[in-house]
């Protein structure tokens, strides 16, 4: 029971996050005009504006991806329900490696660790069920939502 308690407490502190991370960038103007932009070399003169705009689009296929995770078949396929979450988790470190600007790339990293930590805890709790380790949710999820809310409030300015 604590394993289940933690897995929907670990995607909701996810779906919430991801939903800061791409909420702020899609408020942009120009977001249409700048999906050719998002596979070209780095660009250290990119706008704040507009590397908000292409790691926003990632953040927010990896949010769906996220959100499509069945929490309820984590004690089924624990090691299945690990994996989906990485694969959001890479889409946030492709997302960052994306954006030239360097604000944005040092922001959405900050994202990308937390998330990661989520991950590493999910791992620890579903499949080596080690349920003590749900007690380093509290201060992931304030890692999460702090570094959530900085690339919210930077893409917002």
């Amino acid at each position: 029971m604590n394993r289940r308690i933690a897995a929907w407490t670990i995607a909701a502190v996810a779906v919430l996050g991801l939903t800061a991370c791409s909420g702020s960038p899609s408020a942009t103007d120009d977001s249409s005009t700048k999906s050719e932009s998002s596979a070209p070399e780095q660009n250290t003169d990119q706008s704040v504006a507009d590397a908000c705009t292409e790691a926003g689009t990632k953040v927010q296929a990896a949010s769906q991806e996220l959100s499509s995770l069945d929490v309820s078949a984590a004690a089924a396929d624990p090691q299945g329900t690990v994996d989906a979450f990485s694969k959001t988790v890479d889409a946030i470190g492709a997302a960052a490696e994306s954006v030239g600007n360097p604000e944005v790339k040092a922001a959405v990293g900050d994202v990308y660790d937390d998330f990661g930590a989520l991950r590493d805890v999910l791992s620890k709790v579903l499949v080596d069920q080690d349920t003590a380790a749900a007690s380093e949710m509290t201060t992931i999820m304030a890692d999460v939502q702090e570094s959530s809310t900085a690339l919210s409030t930077l893409c917002a300015g």
